[in-house]
């Protein structure tokens, strides 16, 4: 049984930093316009996949639900550059809701948190990305950034301007250690497993029986059978607790970014986690808190580059033909709903290498370079998910947006 990790008092701190005495939670951004407007914060890549700046609005076509929507508000920001001016109307909107500033003599450029989710993480892949959360975290600091700094299980939690306390941050990464254990036991079954057996797939239990059957000679397959589903139950539970932990902490970091000035992202370092169609709720709750921070969650994938599978090592190679092993896809799908949350907040995955540091490189340019586009919202006559598609009208450009967002009233406007 893994027991919880007490990030709720870890994240104490932020949530007072977050709210305030009296404060409540926030609520969607009101602009002088009058009108409640869907901001939408994306970065436009060419064929190199390096930031595209200098575009307009005139150069963008944005969709809701496939209907063309009109821009209502326009906004370029690039480091040394003015800001580009907006829309038809010339309607200039603030990015971010924001509290009074308290007087400093230089405001944070950018606002982030790292989230360290080293729960799922091994102690291997924590030692190797310790380098790459230091480049990232001195990268904050030429930008005066303000930092969170978040890992539950190594009861770490941070919240500094970086400038200044760059050793305070770095001695922290040195304290991160990696929980997650793989399970090398004669009985083994991945969380995917596990969520898929919990859902009744019949041929994923068929799967892992078989596969229970060749590590336990003599097992006849009634027992393994049985054996399969005590287990995937098992797992499916300790899985549950572990993501219901990320997600708590990124809900907590997205209140916290709210109410920052600057440009707002979260950085989810992670094994990654198994999407369960039971945490759509909860998925939708972090992507809806996403949307009116202005906040994309970007997820670095610390396992590195993938090799052979998780069976074809010498602990079961041997014993495992191809319907007793693991699932083709099964490297990707043991992080769906990690990147699924990226891909719908309009974060980047960084997978599948052993260097990072390139891709950190991307992800710190999309801290810095990016565009804001507003626009109103059709009426709605029943909740549900609102689909966003922003299409670039110059060919041979990729736009990282976000997908979409929920919307949890009727319409009665």
């Amino acid at each position: 049984m893994i027991r919880q990790p007490p990030w709720p008092a870890l994240l104490l701190m932020l949530g007072q930093a977050a709210s305030g005495p009296g404060q409540d939670r926030p609520s969607p951004p009101v602009f002088a316009t009058r009108t409640d407007l869907v901001l939408v914060d994306f970065v436009v890549l060419d064929k190199s996949d390096r930031v595209v700046t200098g575009l307009t609005a005139q150069d963008f076509v944005v969709k809701e639900d496939g209907k063309v929507r009109p821009i209502a508000s326009f906004k370029a920001f690039a480091p040394g550059e003015p800001e580009a001016d907006a829309g038809p109307d010339e309607v200039i909107v603030e990015p971010y809701p924001t509290a009074a500033p308290a007087p400093a003599p230089r405001p944070p450029a950018a606002a982030a948190v790292i989230f360290v989710d080293d729960g799922q993480m091994s102690p291997a892949e924590a030692v190797r990305l310790k380098p790459a959360l230091k480049k990232l975290i001195e990268t904050l600091a030429e930008r005066n950034g303000a930092l969170v700094l978040l890992a539950p299980w190594s009861k770490i939690s941070l919240a500094e301007l970086v400038e200044g306390n760059r050793a305070t941050f770095f001695a922290a990464v040195d304290r991160i250690r990696g929980r997650r254990v793989e399970d090398y036991s004669s009985f083994p079954i991945a969380d995917a497993e596990a969520i898929a057996i919990q859902r009744g797939d019949a041929m994923m239990l068929a799967r892992v029986t078989a596969r229970f059957i060749a590590l336990n000679p003599g097992m006849d397959g009634n027992s393994a059978g049985v054996t399969a589903t005590s287990r995937a139950t098992e797992v499916y539970h300790d899985a549950r607790i572990r993501r219901e932990d990320a997600y708590g902490v990124l809900l907590q970091s997205l209140d916290w970014l709210v109410r920052q000035p600057g440009r707002h992202s979260v950085v989810m370092v992670s094994g990654g986690f198994a999407y369960d169609s039971n945490d759509t709720r909860k998925q939708q709750e972090v992507v809806t808190r996403s949307l009116l921070a202005n906040a994309p969650i970007h997820f670095i994938d610390s396992r590195g580059l993938q090799g052979m599978g998780r069976y074809q090592g010498v602990e079961y190679g041997p014993a495992l033909d191809r319907d007793a092993g693991e699932t083709p896809f099964a490297f990707s799908e043991a992080a769906e709903g990690s990147s699924n949350l990226a891909d719908d907040t309009g974060g980047l995955t960084i997978r599948n290498t052993n260097d990072v540091s390139k891709g950190l490189t991307r992800l710190l340019d999309m801290t810095s370079t990016y565009y804001l586009l507003g626009y109103e919202p059709p009426e709605h006559k029943k909740p549900g998910f609102r689909k966003i598609k922003l299409e670039m009208l110059k060919k041979g450009y990729r736009v990282i947006a976000r997908r979409g967002y929920f919307d949890e009233t009727s319409s009665a406007r």
